[in-house]
């Protein structure tokens, strides 16, 4: 703490919109030093809006300050940090792992739900490397319950009583499961042996290097604002090199898109070996989405992302599409089709941790059309390339 810097009673955290459209997201500011002018912990601020209604806010684990804002195009939105009680807010954005379902790590917000695959699936040997997308239709916390529904309560019972009628079995299932929409979302994506929704990969020459399961996981932030956790992945042997990817997710609330920061242990020794014993190989970054086999055509190749429309996992009986992305925002990628994925990849990728966005939207609920869920991307990519200014005053 910072003992010059004089005791206040209040700041103003400021938003300012430099641009010619509405703004709606979390903004983060350094927390300590308004700790130390207001003379208080993180256990006793409080922030108010401009009509003084106390508004969510969350600290994270690397110390900033989180508030959801929305500032009108040219506008300024202003905040008032005291000292003081706060209530307690609820909890939006959230992520926990699973081992009733075979170690899966799954994460939500109020737009979408997403998971990855943990150790006790790797040791079945199923292959399932991707990224999973959990559709929903209510800001609510689903998964859990889901979970708890299907693999803790439900279908253990059904597969005990009706084990010998499986017409019955089937018709409960399809009542209950996760995997069918019940009003509030469902499980409608096919991942298997891909990328799914925007997974990372590194890839050597031409050849994809797909990721597998995580080995260990960490959850940093959860409240009404952020999730994020940090993923070690399981090693992998390229070329005769072990290499461990290492990922830092966060999802906000309110966005249809998770952050992904990616960076490998051992990349450089894949990198020299590659030069030694096979010059004409090069080692680079890469991500983007499966193509299902019932549509391959409905994808589009950005500039700077991927963008897909999954038909879902069984068309005829979900209808509403899924809508997936990856996007590129620090740019330099090549975008193409791959097999069953389009994908993006890094051409100047420099071995440091990279970072890039991946997401989705669902017909049922925020976006109905492919010219929505690209116009969505691409008000997305402009908040990143010219951010809202934030300011303590």
């Amino acid at each position: 703490m910072n003992l010059l810097l004089a005791i206040v009673a209040s700041l103003t955290l400021e938003v300012s919109n430099p641009t010619t459209e509405y703004r709606e997201q979390v903004v983060e500011v350094s927390l300590d030093s308004i700790l130390a002018r207001l003379g208080t912990t993180k256990d006793s601020l409080r922030v108010r809006d401009a009509a003084g209604l106390d508004v969510p806010f969350q600290v994270t684990f690397d110390r900033k300050l989180l508030v959801e804002t929305s500032v009108r195009k040219g506008g300024v939105t202003r905040f008032t940090l005291t000292k003081g009680t706060h209530p307690q807010f609820p909890i939006v954005c959230h992520g926990a792992l699973h081992p009733e379902r075979k170690d899966d790590f799954a994460w939500e917000n109020d737009r979408g739900a997403y998971r990855v695959y943990g150790p006790a699936l790797e040791r079945t040997g199923e292959r399932s490397f991707g990224i999973d997308v959990w559709t929903k239709n209510t800001p609510e916390l689903v998964v859990d319950d889901r979970y708890y529904i299907e693999d803790v309560v439900t279908i253990p019972r059904i597969d005990s009583i009706y084990r010998n009628n499986w017409h019955v079995r089937d018709s409960l299932y399809r009542l209950i499961s996760y995997h069918y929409d019940h009003g509030r979302g469902l499980d409608p994506y096919r991942v298997g042996a891909s990328l799914g929704c925007g997974a990372p990969a590194l890839m050597v020459g031409d050849s994809l290097v797909m990721p597998y399961c995580f080995e260990r996981y960490e959850v940093l932030d959860e409240g009404p604002l952020r999730f994020t956790v940090r993923l070690e992945q399981s090693p992998r042997m390229v070329c005769g090199v072990r290499v461990v990817e290492n990922r830092l997710i966060t999802l906000d609330k309110g966005s249809n898109f998770c952050k992904m920061e990616v960076w490998y242990v051992g990349i450089t020794s894949l990198s020299k070996q590659l030069a030694l014993n096979n010059p004409a190989k090069t080692v680079t970054f890469c991500s983007g989405v499966v193509l299902q086999p019932e549509d391959r055509e409905s994808y589009v190749l950005g500039k700077n992302y991927v963008a897909y429309t999954d038909p879902t996992d069984q068309p005829n009986v979900h209808q509403a599409p899924l809508y997936v992305a990856v996007l590129f925002p620090n740019g330099n990628v090549t975008t193409r089709r791959q097999d069953n994925h389009v994908l993006g990849i890094v051409n100047d990728y420099d071995r440091k941790p990279y970072t890039y966005y991946f997401g989705s939207a669902w017909a049922k609920y925020d976006v109905r059309t492919e010219e929505e869920w690209t116009a969505r991307i691409q008000w997305f990519l402009r908040q990143l390339e010219q951010p809202v200014v934030v300011r303590i005053v």
